[in-house]
């Protein structure tokens, strides 16, 4: 009777102790993550009115990804800020440059994979691309969009990063009357990006 009574106690305590083990090694793999970069973007874009408009901007940047990670799942909030660049915009023959500057701020979700490699996706919320110079400075155009992202995680500490991210530019913002326009349709612009950078992830 003792051994029967031995053995069913056996079989709670061992599902408790599996329990515990899960729990304990997930605990130790989980965390917040603070991840700041910086980096290089290439930007360009266009509208696809009847005398298009294009876009292109080369800027260095910089940001943070804040989150939470456990078990290679990772997962949080995305902020960037493009430095003072040159936008060149070209319609027709006409062509102007000037200075502008690009926040972007959104959500990501991501996995780090088992070779050295992470992957995430990004949805960005808001995008800006404010005008700093000029007859138009403060002028701003306004979207959202969606991002990818891949990381190379075999250097100390560091992870070398390459993100692809596509926005469209559907609202602009007269800084002189403080008017807003939708910008739908044809006048509508698609701006893409690809990013490299460096950053720092750490799990606290």
């Amino acid at each position: 009777m003792e051994l029967r009574l031995t053995h069913l106690m056996e079989e709670p305590m061992k599902k408790i102790l599996c329990l515990f083990l899960i729990l304990s090694a997930s605990s130790a793999q989980a965390g917040f993550l603070i991840e700041p970069y910086l980096g290089f973007s290439i930007g360009s874009g266009e509208n696809s009115a009847t005398v298009k408009t294009e876009y292109d901007q080369n800027a260095t940047f910089l940001g943070a990804r804040v989150g939470y990670q456990t078990l290679g799942l990772m997962f949080g909030i995305d902020y960037t800020k493009g430095s003072e660049a040159e936008l060149e915009t070209k319609s027709g023959t006409t062509t102007f440059k000037q200075d502008a500057d690009q926040n972007t701020f959104g959500l990501f979700v991501g996995y780090n994979l088992p070779v050295m490699l992470r992957a995430w996706a990004a949805y960005y919320m808001s995008t800006s691309i404010e005008i700093q110079n000029g007859a138009s400075v403060g002028d701003e155009y306004n979207g959202s969009g969606y991002g990818l992202g891949l990381g190379f995680t075999g250097l100390p500490f560091v992870s070398l990063n390459l993100e692809y991210r596509m926005m469209t530019i559907d609202e602009f913002k007269d800084q002189s009357t403080g008017l807003k326009s939708t910008l739908s349709g044809n006048s509508e612009i698609d701006y893409n990006q690809v990013m490299l950078s460096v950053s720092l992830p750490l799990d606290i």
